[in-house]
């Protein structure tokens, strides 16, 4: 394994007052140790972004697991909520079942008045409002 020769070089460096005092406040503001070690972790990751290309080999995995793993519990969490629905419904239907002696045809003839409401509707029916009118 290559070794990091970690050894500092002092060489000069020009920056105007602007940029001195911009790195004095922010070394201060991000808790560096001093001014040198604010500049050396800045410029670590002004390289880094210039050869994202290299980092994109990484990062894109990574942030795919990531909205994958979301993807995945949203998935989880709609299939829950569909379950419920569909054991509400299925008592709904029972109930209404048991209280009106209905024929086929009738079942029909409610059943395309509903799959038409709920198009106009894009689903947004509530029975109260159903019952007013």
């Amino acid at each position: 394994m290559k070794e990091i020769d970690n050894t500092l070089e002092s060489r000069g460096v020009s920056l105007t007052k602007t940029q001195w005092d911009r790195c004095d406040r922010l070394s201060e503001e991000y808790g560096r140790r001093s001014r040198n070690a604010f500049i050396r972790e800045a410029v670590d990751f002004y390289c880094a972004w210039l050869e994202k290309e290299h980092i994109e080999k990484f990062l894109l995995p990574a942030l795919e697991s990531v909205i994958g793993a979301k993807i995945r519990d949203s998935e989880e969490r709609i299939r829950r909520l569909l379950f419920k629905l569909a054991v509400d419904q299925n008592l709904l239907a029972h109930t209404v079942a048991e209280c009106w002696d209905l024929d086929p045809e009738a079942v029909e003839s409610i059943r395309t008045d509903s799959v038409r409401e709920v198009m106009e509707t894009n689903g947004t029916i509530r029975a109260d409002e159903m019952l007013k009118g």
